[in-house]
């Protein structure tokens, strides 16, 4: 047990320094390629080919990793090559080769996504859920970190380009506790490996599916294809304004304050995702899911009128706890409606329809900046696929407590 508790805490250690890397470096990007030159477009591909590309290879990545049993390698190396990738990037002054790099750095960092998963289930024996439980506590931790350092870093150093070098290094140095974990290289039973909080940038998940299989689960699951529609929609909305909320912070704020707005939003999720996880054991998920919905609605309302530092620090604070609130309901909910032997697939799918969001979302930012050329549009969108997907999951979500097993089908 000691052993087993010495390598969780190499590999959360590992994620803690390359979260506080990527917390630096990851907000700045999207301000740099504006600096040198980028349009809407070019920002929006940031994250539409690291998340499209990322989610194709995790599979293979998954995959070659289960048939050996090597898990460290697999995350270090991921490790390794995001932090290469992002170096490389503020050292261009080439848009084209930074979209580039960030293509690979899709493909390739991805390798060590599923296998985090895999080796956190081979780690934790029968406390899988504590254990993912602290891993995404101390990872979102050292996100937070990671943000408000690179808010100093642009003050004290001078422009976003050092802050995504120094984040850069960070990532680059997480390689390598993980290296010291001793691994059984057990092969993992794919369905054993529960989805933790999936986010934009480096945190794990794994979508062992196909796409015949994801048709039968949707086929024969109304209730998770509803969760899906309505998260597709959410999404969406969230892939619309997050692509270029950055750019509208340093934009209207000053570079320094990106940092701290993302902080600030990292550390609000640390401190409600506990709050929500035990609403979601005791309380009816319709209701939490809505609510978290309810909460990115206000979050662009409150982007759209903000005039202070204040006002984006409140919407922030929502912000955090809207996503805690989605993101924990809706495991949960597909986690009840879901058979047993199709738990991971299932949980894919939902995990699938976010990267569908947070592609359908930025090209419709390019698509309305190109005719509005203003940021106000891109919230009023944002808030308009929010009420859709409100609406949408009033009415075909159905009302259930995990606590209880009431799975009343109410609207």
């Amino acid at each position: 047990m000691k052993n087993q508790n010495v390598n969780f805490i190499l590999l959360a250690f590992s994620s803690f320094i390359a979260n506080v890397g990527i917390g630096m470096a990851w907000p700045y990007l999207p301000v740099y390629v504006s600096m040198i030159g980028g349009i809407i477009l070019d920002i929006t591909l940031l994250s539409i080919l690291y998340n499209l590309l990322g989610s194709i290879s995790q599979y293979p990545w998954g995959k070659w990793s289960d048939s050996t049993g090597i898990k460290k390698w697999f995350i270090s190396f991921g490790n390794l090559s995001y932090g290469i990738f992002m170096i490389l990037m503020p050292i261009s002054a080439s848009i084209t080769f930074i979209l580039v790099l960030r293509s690979a750095q899709g493909l390739i960092s991805s390798m060590s996504t599923p296998t985090t998963s895999a080796l956190i289930v081979e780690l934790a024996g029968d406390k899988i859920g504590t254990y993912f439980g602290y891993y995404n506590s101390i990872s979102e931790l050292g996100y937070s970190i990671g943000n408000i350092m690179g808010s100093y870093v642009v003050s004290f150093l001078g422009g976003t380009r050092n802050t995504i070098i120094l984040g850069s290094a960070i990532i680059i140095i997480s390689s390598l506790p993980v290296i010291f974990v001793k691994e059984k290289r057990m092969k993992i039973e794919r369905h054993r490996i529960p989805f933790p909080t999936l986010r934009p940038e480096g945190k794990p998940g794994r979508f062992p599916i196909h796409i015949r299989d994801a048709l039968k689960i949707l086929k024969s699951n109304r209730e998770i294809l509803n969760l899906i529609i309505g998260s597709i929609f959410v999404m969406s909305a969230s892939g619309v304004v997050y692509s270029i909320l950055p750019v509208y912070f340093a934009f209207k704020f000053g570079e320094h304050y990106v940092g701290i707005f993302y902080g600030v939003e990292a550390l609000s999720v640390v401190a409600f995702t506990p709050i929500f996880g035990y609403l979601s054991d005791r309380k009816n998920i319709k209701y939490i899911f809505l609510f978290g919905i309810s909460g990115y609605v206000i979050t662009y309302i409150l982007y759209f009128i903000s005039s202070s530092n204040e006002m984006v620090i409140l919407a922030e604070i929502i912000s955090g706890m809207k996503w805690s609130a989605f993101i924990i309901s809706a495991s949960t909910y597909v986690s009840i409606f879901a058979p047993r032997e199709k738990q991971a697939r299932a949980q894919a799918m939902f995990n699938i329809s976010q990267t569908i969001g947070y592609v359908i979302g930025p090209v419709l930012t390019v698509i309305l900046f190109s005719y509005y050329r203003n940021f106000e549009g891109i919230f009023i969108m944002g808030i308009i696929l929010s009420m859709a997907g409100f609406v949408y999951s009033w009415s075909r979500i159905r009302s259930v407590s995990k606590g209880k097993n009431n799975y009343s089908a109410q609207a």
